[in-house]
């Protein structure tokens, strides 16, 4: 488990970071963390932590916490920030793009290197990169409680294919990038049992995902949204768009 020092806190936070955490009463039940950043000419607040105690989940901590942050982000002068999360915990990437109104551009390979604990055993730790426009419409229509998802997504076309395999869905290469402006890509629903049970097939979903994301984000796409199902998988949604 990833820890940062308590004097690495206080420093951020004297230096353009923040700590705000969440309480059921003088109990500390959440906290999400963030420092300053810049890069390419662009200051932004660097959403590096945040965590949930186990019993309060599905609460909607999370979603407050998040929007605490952007306000006093705001307050701050901020205009960005950025998180990163693993593409396949279709659980966060709900909530970064369809309940705050994040978008993602960038794909990180194994940006943490290969994971050798006993969950993923070995599998790379591929990464999004969350960038939200704190005054864009789309942050302020999440922050108003205005849905981002739209019924449109389920007739775009699909970049992969997939199969039932078992409890899990197993990919299938489909389509190369067209002239659509809109595509949806799957991604599996049971991340976990599939680490837990069958780690190659979840390695052989992680390899696919990169490609076809790197692809598809080199030739101007945009991750906007995930599209949920009852089937084995979600489907993420790219566009071409203007944020």
């Amino acid at each position: 488990m990833a820890t940062t020092p308590l004097a690495q806190l206080v420093a951020a936070i004297h230096n353009g970071g923040v700590v705000i955490g969440a309480y059921d009463q003088d109990q500390l039940v959440g906290f999400c963390y963030g420092f300053a950043g810049y890069k390419n000419g662009e200051v932004s607040l660097c959403s590096h932590m945040m965590a949930i105690d186990p019993e309060y989940r599905d609460l909607g901590i999370g979603y407050q916490l998040k929007h605490k942050q952007r306000l006093w982000a705001i307050d701050y002068g901020y205009k960005k920030i950025i998180w990163t999360f693993d593409p396949l915990e279709t659980r966060n990437a709900y909530l970064n793009l369809c309940k705050l109104g994040g978008t993602i551009r960038t794909y990180l390979p194994a940006y943490y290197g290969d994971l050798a604990d006993e969950v993923n055993k070995g599998l790379p730790s591929d990464r999004f990169l969350v960038e939200w426009e704190l005054e864009s419409v789309r942050a302020v229509d999440a922050a108003a409680g205005k849905s981002i998802t739209s019924e449109r997504w389920q007739s775009y076309p699909s970049l992969v294919k997939w199969l039932q395999s078992g409890s899990f869905a197993r990919p299938v290469i489909g389509q190369v990038l067209g002239n659509e402006n809109e595509y949806i890509i799957p991604v599996p629903r049971y991340l976990h049992d599939m680490k837990r049970d069958q780690i190659d097939l979840a390695k052989e979903w992680r390899f696919t995902l990169r490609d076809q994301f790197q692809h598809a984000l080199a030739n101007g796409y945009v991750v906007t949204g995930l599209l949920r199902s009852e089937d084995p998988v979600h489907y993420y949604v790219v566009e071409k768009m203007t944020v």
